[in-house]
């Protein structure tokens, strides 16, 4: 009985650990597929974020598919938090009317942007990586096109949003080239 409850937590284990390992081969060759395709990816970056949410989820990540829903979720939990700090950026008095007005802009770009990262997400579930495409290519402009219009109206010509940008940037790039290599375009 002894043997059997050990060989039972041995093969537990090890199937634990076999899942764990799988799961970063799996973020590690696709990130790599993904910074080859795509020179402005970080191949650092994108095995950082996946692999801290991955290990979060139980189970693991075991495709290509998992790994771009994950990127969906944190593209969408990182708009929201740009939506905050939008909102505390807001409330600078001493703003004047144009960056005042710019803010309002990004909020209702980044808006749109979590609701068509919902879109996105089940448009993956169910399989219609045409409408995801378009999705990820228009969320991409919008938060360009905040991150430039604040640049311009901002104090020092430096966008308040550029980290967050980068960063929100970088998660819809690597979302992008994991639909192609999904969609083998």
């Amino acid at each position: 009985m002894r043997f059997a409850l050990n060989g039972s937590l041995i093969f537990i284990v090890s199937l634990f650990l076999f899942q764990s390992s799988n799961g970063s081969e799996l973020i590690s060759k696709n990130c790599k597929e993904a910074s080859n395709r795509d020179p402005r990816i970080m191949y650092d970056f994108c095995v950082a974020c996946l692999e801290e949410a991955s290990s979060k989820l139980h189970p693991p990540p075991t495709n290509l598919e998992d790994l771009l829903g994950i990127l969906i979720t944190i593209s969408k939990n990182n708009a929201t938090n740009v939506l905050s700090i939008i909102s505390e950026l807001s409330k600078d008095k001493s703003l004047d009317k144009f960056a005042l007005l710019t803010l309002q802009e990004c909020s209702g770009l980044y808006d749109q942007g979590v609701f068509y990262l919902d879109n996105v997400a089940g448009n993956l579930k169910s399989k219609v990586f045409n409408n995801v495409d378009m999705d990820l290519s228009g969320i991409r402009t919008f938060s360009l096109v905040c991150n430039e219009d604040l640049s311009s109206k901002w104090r020092g010509g430096i966008s308040p949003l550029s980290k967050e940008y980068q960063i929100f940037d970088q998660l819809l790039g690597i979302s992008y080239v994991f639909l192609k290599i999904i969609t083998k375009t």
